[in-house]
């Protein structure tokens, strides 16, 4: 891991919510803030720990899960670059209810848990910005506890790729930056559900895979299976 300084008011990859500040609270912010770099693969914070910093994905790409003392964990979300990580334990949590790691090669910026806090409380812009943030997490959750409790072997996938190419990658054409192992996790699937349900999903003209990308070909075709699996 290799540190790298930057200053919050110069900053070009500014969140939303950093946004509604203003460059004394943003100059505030930097002063508690360290950026460092995680290769592919890395942890970045583990279940458990303490809740000293906010994070902010500020390049890359992290999952966030629970780990279980089973083998296989439960992947939660899939965050790209511009995401706020541990905004839930503001004011609540003093430990990590999840672990973060990083998919790619990712740039990190740890920012001081009391400072977020006291920016909370005296910018309202930037209070109702984090509330978004967290109401739009809090939904994600209750999307996906429908799909993992409710939903057939297809219906998860096709949740697990519509959630990527809506949510994450903004595009029906991404890399597959996920091992097959890791879109079981994210699925709630065994490894080899996931593998015989892609492999329809190609036979059926759903999508196809070249050159280490995912092109989702038949959207409606993948809306339909989420909605029928219910």
């Amino acid at each position: 891991m290799a540190k790298a300084e930057t200053v919050c008011p110069d900053c070009q990859y500014k969140s939303p919510c950093f946004e509604q500040l203003n460059k004394e609270e943003l100059l505030f912010a930097s002063k508690s803030k360290v950026q460092v770099r995680y290769r592919k693969g890395e942890t970045i914070a583990k279940q458990g720990a303490f809740v000293t910093h906010v994070l902010y994905v500020k390049h890359g790409l992290v999952k966030i899960y629970r780990e279980h003392s089973r083998e296989a964990n439960l992947i939660y979300d899939i965050l790209p670059a511009g995401s706020l990580v541990g905004l839930s334990g503001l004011f609540y949590s003093k430990t990590f209810q999840f672990s973060v790691a990083a998919l790619t090669d990712s740039a990190i910026c740890s920012i001081d848990r009391e400072v977020l806090e006291k920016l909370v409380m005296d910018n309202g812009a930037f209070a109702r910005s984090v509330v978004e943030s967290l109401n739009n997490g809090f939904n994600h959750l209750q999307n996906k506890m429908v799909s993992l409790t409710q939903k057939q072997t297809k219906g998860k996938l096709a949740d697990s790729l519509l959630y990527l190419s809506e949510k994450v990658f903004l595009s029906n054409v991404f890399t597959s930056k996920l091992t097959r192992n890791d879109l079981a996790e994210f699925s709630g699937m065994s490894m080899m559900s996931v593998v015989r349900t892609l492999q329809e999903f190609i036979r059926k003209g759903y999508l196809e895979e070249r050159e280490g990308k995912i092109h989702i070909l038949d959207m409606h075709a993948l809306e339909q299976i989420s909605q029928e699996a219910l």
